[in-house]
């Protein structure tokens, strides 16, 4: 069985997120790729190992210690022909992995991070670089420059993938537990993700204009503003509205966004501390959303050489 590492330089780089794609896209369904998370003990992997579980269920898991891998690996026998194990920024590690299974490492890095140095530790393991969060205006240096370096270091970058507002999106219920707040209306939609935010303070264009600039909105909105609560509600692109200063709306802004299908969600706080607030939500937003690895699945599909990649794995790997 072919078996691919998937490393990292530091951490929050998209491993979660890149193991989850790829093992979508290079599994059948009569041979599901192997899926799991190495970790240092039996219980500190458990978080991903449960977004796996959750998300792949089909996917048969091989989750556990880095010195357990391979024989969980062994165990899963010709269900699947190939095994994607998330790992670490553990250089060590990770080598440790591919070697036991004689696999092969793929490095996501962050753009700016010293991705050649951290390559060339990896030897003949490493089947490639995909650089993930790519900003809009810094394609040109990483498939131009950074990709001449790698070839230079003796290996390729695989693609880039770029920044994503969906990959960065909160649960609307995270949202309201991270800033204390009750639900009004709505709380059956709590799963949904809310990409942008939107404040609904001192508009000057139109309403319905402005608040539709942004696509999966939540809108920051003093309690007692129902001219743009209302406003807010006649988009399409609004998902929720997040009413401040724990200030109830009136009943015919709850009507109406019953009708619309927005959830209501009062938090106590002014619309400026609140707005500070989810700035800190950022670090707790994990991969954890079906709509997450669709997105992810489109974006690895559109950015990255999966041809490439399968070539690599159905030739033995050289240690």
């Amino acid at each position: 069985m072919a078996t691919l590492v998937i490393a990292s330089i530091s951490d929050r780089s998209g491993k979660t997120a890149l193991t989850g794609a790829l093992a979508s896209l290079l599994g059948t369904p009569d041979a599901p790729v192997a899926v799991g998370k190495a970790s240092d003990s039996e219980s500190s992997g458990d978080g991903d190992a449960g977004v796996f579980s959750s998300l792949l269920p089909e996917n048969p898991a091989i989750n556990g210690t880095a010195a357990d891998i391979a024989s969980k690996i062994a165990d899963i026998g010709d269900t699947s022909r190939i095994a994607i194990v998330e790992g670490s920024s553990d250089i060590r590690s990770n080598l440790a992995i591919a070697n036991s299974t004689d696999g092969l490492v793929l490095l996501i890095a962050r753009y700016g991070e010293d991705i050649v140095s951290v390559a060339s530790e990896y030897g003949a393991r490493l089947a490639g670089v995909v650089v993930n969060g790519l900003p809009k205006f810094r394609s040109e240096d990483s498939d131009g420059t950074l990709a001449t370096d790698l070839e230079a270091a003796g290996t390729r970058l695989l693609g880039s993938i770029p920044d994503d507002r969906r990959m960065l999106a909160p649960r609307l219920g995270q949202v309201a537990e991270f800033l204390g707040g009750q639900f009004l209306t709505g709380e059956s939609e709590s799963d949904r993700l809310l990409d942008n935010f939107l404040i609904g303070g001192l508009v000057l264009d139109w309403g319905p204009f402005y608040f539709s600039s942004r696509e999966n909105t939540g809108v920051v909105v003093r309690g007692d503003r129902p001219d743009v609560q209302l406003a807010a509600i006649q988009t399409d692109t609004t998902r929720a509205l997040i009413l401040t200063k724990g200030v109830r709306p009136v009943e015919y802004v709850i009507y109406e966004a019953e009708q619309r299908g927005v959830p209501l969600v009062v938090v106590p706080g002014n619309t400026h501390d609140v707005a500070e607030q989810l700035e800190g939500l950022q670090p707790l937003v994990g991969f954890d959303h079906a709509d997450k690895l669709e997105r992810m699945i489109a974006l690895v599909s559109e950015s990255i050489d999966i041809g490439g990649l399968e070539e690599q794995l159905a030739q033995p790997a050289t240690g």
